[in-house]
């Protein structure tokens, strides 16, 4: 079987291609690929993708593409895959195109019962006159992944705080941007794992400590993961009581079904001081480094790892995973 790996390679360390797989990123994946005894094939997810795909001929895509512009960037990949009649690793166009944008991912999940922060979207100042209490918010580009966009600087206590940032990150980032109330408390992520003809694995849940790193406010955004990260700010297997911890392998998996993920996903939540759950976020195509001497490690593997699992034995799954959903053998 021919597999091939399909990426946006990391060429700078700016905010926007923070997303983007590093070189021991792409490494390390292709040893997996290859340990199944398997051909592997690279291929950039460039403005030349399409025709690059036709002339690799892959039997499998290993689809991490972030894609390179637009709001429904990542299904870009996935839809000329599907028009070519490609399988692949990872969720389908309609779910990669609606987890990226944060609103119509808690619209979704409303719909099925799943409890999220109150929200609003603002494209331009005007609409903020409509938020006059539930203070404070934190803001968020309605359509980035990896915390592109938010620091602990995002959050607002008042209306003036509100339009004053409002205004800079509608200029900074060109989209709208998501009114998010801030959750006072605990946050969680979970990283699933699918498995062939059963509910989807949910790795060891992690916990985000605060106390480690007091100065992000309780905000886990772009400084918290590259400035000030280090794997003690992290608790993995996080450290909770056993109904916790069902209660947030049940609501992942209801999330999963919801949103129809596939393969992999990471999901993020925050727990108030009367235990009450919220969902935040997913991420379809979460992040895949695992460089222990840079300790820049992404949450999934890190989790997996805590499950039990190496690294190539990750890739193994992700591709079994995938083969089932097509009928085809690994």
């Amino acid at each position: 079987m021919r597999i091939v790996l399909v990426l946006n390679t990391r060429q700078t360390e700016t905010e926007f291609e923070v997303e983007y797989d590093p070189p021991h990123t792409i490494e390390l994946i292709k040893q997996g690929i290859k340990s199944t005894g398997h051909e592997y094939v690279f291929v950039e997810a460039d403005e030349n993708f399409a025709e690059s795909i036709k002339a690799a001929k892959p039997d499998l895509v290993f689809n991490r593409a972030e894609g390179l512009r637009g709001d429904s960037r990542e299904s870009h990949v996935p839809a000329i895959l599907e028009m070519l009649g490609i399988p692949y690793v990872g969720s389908n166009v309609l779910t990669t195109a609606i987890c990226l944008n944060k609103a119509w991912t808690k619209k979704a999940l409303l719909y099925h019962d799943i409890s999220t922060p109150k929200f609003y979207v603002c494209e331009n100042i005007q609409q903020s006159q409509r938020i006059n209490k539930g203070f404070p918010y934190l803001l968020k580009p309605n359509e980035e992944g990896s915390s592109i966009g938010i620091t602990e600087e995002n959050l607002v206590y008042d209306k003036t705080q509100l339009q004053i940032k409002l205004k800079h990150m509608i200029n900074e980032y060109q989209q709208p941007i998501l009114v998010e109330q801030f959750i006072e408390g605990r946050e969680f992520s979970t990283g699933l794992l699918g498995r062939a003809d059963e509910e989807p694995e949910v790795l060891s849940i992690l916990e985000i400590d605060f106390s480690k790193f007091p100065e992000v406010g309780g905000v886990f955004g772009q400084r918290a993961k590259t400035v000030l990260d280090s794997l003690e700010h992290y608790v993995c297997p996080a450290q909770i009581p056993q109904k916790l911890k069902d209660t947030l392998e049940q609501v992942s998996r209801e999330i999963w079904y919801a949103l129809g993920a596939k393969d992999f996903a990471r999901i993020d939540f925050r727990m108030n001081s009367k235990g009450e759950l919220f969902f935040l976020e997913i991420n379809p195509l979460p992040g895949m480094d695992f460089d222990t001497k840079e300790n820049d490690l992404s949450f999934y593997p890190y989790m997996a790892m805590k499950s039990g699992y190496t690294y190539d034995m990750l890739v193994r799954r992700l591709l079994e995973s995938a083969c089932n959903r097509y009928g085809m053998k690994l």
